[in-house]
């Protein structure tokens, strides 16, 4: 246990990744695009797209900015077209 807390989450997530077109996709920062809840700076089911993620837990994402996010659902439409996302997102923030 990593001892976050944070009321904000994100639902129906995706992981996605930000960068120039010339730097390859593992180079590439990579982020979760979704909808957000309890973000004081977004109305509820607002779809954000995180800055980029430092690392992960079981339920949390943090990112380089600081902000912590709950993990809720995966999007469906992600999840079938990439099985196991929630697995994938925590193997590679070890």
């Amino acid at each position: 246990m990593n001892g976050w807390v944070s009321d904000m989450r994100l639902e129906n997530w995706s992981i996605v990744t930000i960068g120039s077109p010339y730097i390859p996709p593992e180079h590439r920062a990579k982020c979760l695009q979704g909808e957000v809840y309890s973000n004081p700076d977004f109305n509820d089911g607002d779809r954000v797209i995180t800055s980029p993620i430092s690392s992960a837990s079981e339920d949390f994402v943090k990112t380089v900015s600081g902000s912590i996010y709950m993990l809720g659902v995966v999007s469906s439409d992600y999840e079938s077209e990439y099985p196991n996302a929630r697995q994938r997102l925590l193997s590679r923030s070890k």
